[in-house]
């Protein structure tokens, strides 16, 4: 048994000895793995990325399984070429016979995990994401069935390509061809050395051709689908083909450059890198291109103001009649009621999270414009005067808000919001809220379609002829495009709002995006809060004077007044406070010097710093005094803190095991989120006590309430239809359970404002 075991190692079966040889490249090994990993074994879930290769139509599954079979026998014979030479046995008979054995090895290994995945997805029965009933099943292992079918079918169209290429006279005009880099066949190392192998086999010349003739023909079906851009080719079959590019391409440096291949390889990435950097603002928002053609793409010389661009040194802090609603003479801003009586006052602070984040938080507003409705009009979302947040949240928010009509239009109706242009309902949005259906609605396909076949050309067009005032296709403008075509008001301007919350009953959105360069926020909203933005106080050697400490931040309408006012859309501002740079890039502003725009989770990944900020604000005036009956704050987060695993499982035992490498990292990824809800805590406790302690307002003057989605969802652009459910069942139960808490104290400061009246 020994012996046997011995003679194994030492020479293991051919076939083993295949898979070994192929698992040893890293890079076309991993890039197989990853995507069979999607399609079979939830590989990336929390993001959403299995949903890109199934759940897609019959025509897009069997479009991704075509692609699949590409890339695989890509990969494949790649390897082949660049393996051992005692795996190539068989030469000199215009066929390579051990590239179909090699193929057919591998296939082989290939086929059992499928027929592993599907049998374990079928009987297993703990898993509490997959549906209970047959039916969906059935449906899920269907389009399965279809991407097995277009796997099937790229398999013969690549074993087609193979024979097809055993013609005597092709091969002999392909050796006639290739004969003056016949000396090179085993690299470029013989062809720069003295002793050339002339006698390299002639055989050999045609496996290459087939390489060079499988890659042409990919590269033009990447070409072809990238002039489609984002709707008619699957992304997942867009980056199967990208993969086995690029595959292909470094298997050719591997072969033909040998040793010097990694040197070669990473030079020419370099090369690339700094001739498509040339453009300063590459990435870009649309609703800004007007202010992006007056910026030169070196820094410009001092007086260039008069050219027309945007200088953050020249920034100034807007004036009592700045373009903002604050600060302004308070008697210009209405709040109480037709009869002059006071009204309690809302702000929500809503956390990031992807399309998790939006949904729960739309589905928490809607709850509560409805619970707390119930036996009498209360009007909730007329009491809410600020939204401030980050990412997700702020995207569901905004669709409330911009969704919202009058009171006069809705007076007598217990429906508050109305969409002029509603889209297309999802089929899995039959029966469900309107409002947090158009939310669910998924954004992914569109943004992974743009990062596979725009984002890489859009780059190229932009090196070639540059324009700084077309519009630019890249995936985060995908994912502005997609946010109108779910969320059709997110299309508004978002100066078309000021009147509604001037007059008191539309709340205002603050969106706060981070600066990469110097950690600063980029406010977006139609109120003025430049006062935020600078902390300043008293310093030795200057008493009486107000020194300013820092600023911590700009007001995109003092930047960019005429595009805040004619062009910018709430898709725009949500996308700005939801640039997480690997699904949306970091765009440039035009600006000198120019800032990256980056996710608001960055800085504040909850909104309260702004929501307390504005209520230090309003208490140094006597506003609130004249104009609320009650403050309420409601927080709105998409998750709770979980505690880390501390069993005695595998992975834990691993994860101990290399605490030394990984808790410096962890460390700072957990002080970046816990750093953030402690400061609010205290910021929150800091305002409340300020209310508590102030005798012109009473004990319950001021209260918060939090609401936590407990469950677990995608984080990215995609939803399942029992994630969406699972949110909206929380929401129902999470505000329930406060329902009548909120009511309560709802009507006792409206009886204290009738009261003082």
């Amino acid at each position: 048994m020994t012996e046997a075991f011995c003679k194994l190692i030492a020479a293991p079966p051919w076939v083993i000895q295949v898979v070994f040889d192929f698992s040893r490249h890293l890079l076309l090994f991993g890039a197989l793995v990853v995507v069979l990993g999607m399609l079979f074994y939830d590989l990336g879930r929390s993001f959403g990325l299995p949903y890109l290769f199934r759940g897609q139509t019959r025509k897009a599954q069997f479009a991704i399984g075509l692609s699949m079979a590409l890339l695989a026998s890509e990969l494949f014979y790649v390897s082949f070429l660049i393996s051992p030479e005692e795996l190539h046995r068989c030469r000199g008979y215009g066929i390579p016979l051990d590239v179909l054995n090699y193929l057919g090895a591998l296939w082989g290994v290939l086929a059992t995990v499928i027929v592993a995945s599907l049998v374990s997805r079928l009987f297993r029965k703990t898993d509490e994401s997959l549906p209970r009933d047959s039916k969906p099943i059935l449906e899920r292992l269907g389009t399965t069935a279809y991407t097995l079918l277009g796997a099937e079918i790229g398999i013969v169209l690549t074993l087609g390509f193979i024979f097809g290429g055993t013609n005597g006279a092709i091969l002999a005009r392909v050796q006639s061809f290739g004969e003056h880099i016949r000396p090179c066949i085993h690299g470029i190392g013989n062809c720069l050395s003295a002793d050339w192998k002339a006698d390299a086999p002639r055989e050999m010349l045609h496996e290459h051709v087939y390489a060079a003739a499988f890659f042409a023909l990919l590269a033009v079906m990447y070409i072809v689908a990238s002039c489609f851009r984002a709707r008619k080719i699957p992304a997942a079959a867009g980056l199967c083909v990208l993969l086995a590019l690029l595959g292909a391409i470094d298997g050719f440096f591997v072969y033909w450059l040998e040793k010097w291949h990694s040197l070669l390889l990473i030079g020419g990435a370099i090369l690339a890198f700094y001739v498509l950097g040339r453009n300063r603002y590459a990435a870009r928002f649309t609703d800004l291109k007007d202010a992006y053609p007056a910026i030169e793409q070196e820094p410009c010389a001092h007086g260039c103001k008069a050219a027309g661009h945007v200088h953050l040194a020249d920034y100034e802090a807007a004036g009592v009649n700045g373009p903002g609603l604050l600060p302004r003479a308070m008697d210009e801003f209405r709040w109480t009621d037709e009869k002059g009586r006071k009204r309690p006052l809302v702000l929500v602070c809503t956390s990031g999270g992807g399309i998790r984040a939006a949904v729960w938080t739309a589905a928490v507003l809607r709850e509560l414009e409805t619970q707390l409705d119930e036996r009498e009009r209360r009007a909730f979302p007329y009491h809410v005067r600020m939204i401030s947040g980050a990412s997700g949240g702020m995207v569901g928010a905004s669709y409330w808000v911009a969704t919202l009509e009058s009171p006069t239009s809705t007076e007598g109706s217990s429906e508050y919001h109305k969409e002029e242009a509603p889209g297309k309902t999802t089929p899995d949005a039959k029966g469900s809220d309107w409002l947090v259906a158009n939310v669910a609605k998924e954004c992914l396909s569109r943004v992974a379609a743009s990062l596979v076949f725009s984002d890489v050309p859009a780059r190229i067009r932009e090196w070639a002829k540059r324009s700084t005032g077309r519009e630019l296709h890249d995936r985060g403008t995908a994912l502005e495009h997609a946010f109108v075509e779910n969320m059709p008001s997110l299309g508004t301007k978002l100066s078309v709002l000021g009147p509604g919350e001037m007059a008191g009953w539309r709340p205002s959105l603050v969106w706060s995006p981070m600066l990469v360069e110097d950690g600063k926020r980029l406010l977006i909203s139609n109120l003025c809060l430049d006062a935020l933005l600078v902390q300043h106080g008293p310093a030795i050697g200057k008493e009486g004077q107000r020194v300013v400490y820092a600023r911590s931040g700009y007001e995109l309408a003092r930047l960019f007044p005429v595009q805040s006012r004619d062009t910018l859309r709430l898709a725009t501002a949500a996308r700005m406070s939801a640039s997480f740079p690997f699904v949306s890039p970091a765009a440039a502003l035009p600006t000198v010097p120019r800032r990256r725009v980056v996710d608001a989770g960055y800085w504040d990944n909850y909104g309260v710093n702004l929501a307390c900020g504005w209520l230090d604000e309003m208490l140094r005036t006597g506003w609130i005094e004249e104009n609320v009956s009650g403050i309420l704050l409601v927080q709105i987060r998409d998750g709770v803190e979980r505690p880390e695993p501390a069993g005695d499982h595998f992975g834990d035992r691993i994860a101990r095991a290399l605490e030394g490498v990984t808790s410096p990292i962890s460390a700072v990824l957990s002080a970046r989120e816990s750093v953030m809800r402690f400061r609010n805590d205290e910021q929150v406790e800091a305002i409340a006590r300020r209310f508590h302690l102030d005798k012109r307002f009473g004990g319950s003057f001021f209260q918060q309430v939090t609401f936590e989605f407990p469950g677990d969802a995608a984080l990215s652009w995609y939803l399942t239809p029992e994630e969406r459910k699972s949110l909206e069942d929380a929401a129902n139960t999470t505000v329930g359970a406060r329902a009548d808490a909120l009511r309560a104290w709802w009507d006792e400061r409206r009886a204290a404002a009738s009261r003082a009246a």
